[in-house]
């Protein structure tokens, strides 16, 4: 009996000095999954800075994020989401990173770059005979174009209220928008600077007199649910700025 409880015991005592490096190397083993973990990153269809293309992701984010994660020796991911899952997984870290604006929802979840990608630029276009706008204010009684599933902030909501008689319409593409505006039936287009830039490419357009409306910067937003998110972050902005400086890159 006094030889069980001996034996019991010695096995006791070693089992406690043990335990410990057996969840040493546990803990090793997450942090090397997690280090060879594909980064996921999430991405909104908008022309032409992401959008996909024979099932593959393709825009002029796709080919800056493509350098800088290759220069990182980076694996990676991407998937098209719509907005409100894209928001919700970057919360929770179903996704690791997003290219985007600064969004007040995901203040608090996410870590956001100092360094820009990319300007998100508006512009308003006008046709040659119309004059320069000085607020949106000034949009009433005037006939101004939009592109349907752009929402354009606070001057996307003045010209949609009818308390503020502005006449609109909304068309489905760029060129359309183009079209209609170059034919003097509408003497306004709001839109955004990347996609109006392709549309005058394709349509081989002579380019319009425009004023721009704001500008915002798109940086990388890395999920805090991220198991590195200030270390991936800090790479991320520093590599992208080494590239900028070295001329590797310009950033439109």
């Amino acid at each position: 009996m006094l030889y069980k409880v001996a034996v019991m015991i010695v096995f006791m005592m070693l089992a406690a000095c043990y335990t410990p490096s057996l969840f040493a190397q546990s803990e090793i083993g997450v942090s090397k999954y997690n280090q060879h973990k594909p980064l996921l990153v999430g991405y909104i269809n908008f022309s032409p800075l992401y959008f996909t293309s024979e099932q593959k992701a393709q825009g002029i984010l796709v080919d800056v994020t493509k350098k800088i994660f290759t220069e990182l020796n980076l694996e990676y991911r991407e998937l098209l989401m719509p907005t409100k899952r894209l928001f919700s997984s970057l919360k929770v870290g179903r996704v690791d990173l997003w290219c985007g604006i600064k969004v007040a929802e995901l203040e608090g979840q996410v870590l956001t770059g100092q360094v820009p990608l990319h300007h998100l630029t508006l512009n308003l276009y006008r046709s040659e005979q119309s004059l320069a706008i000085k607020n949106k204010t000034d949009l009433t009684d005037k006939k101004i174009i939009l592109l349907l599933g752009y929402s354009y902030g606070d001057w996307g909501r003045y010209i949609r209220n009818k308390a503020n008689k502005v006449k609109f319409i909304e068309v489905k593409t760029h060129q359309d928008a183009l079209r209609l505006l170059n034919r003097g039936r509408f003497q306004y287009l709001l839109n955004y600077q990347a996609p109006m830039n392709a549309a005058f490419e394709k349509t081989a357009t002579a380019k319009l007199p425009w004023q721009t409306i704001s500008s915002l910067p798109i940086m990388f937003n890395v999920s805090k649910a991220h198991p590195s998110a200030k270390l991936l972050l800090a790479k991320l902005d520093r590599k992208l700025a080494d590239l900028i400086q070295r001329g590797a890159l310009t950033i439109q």
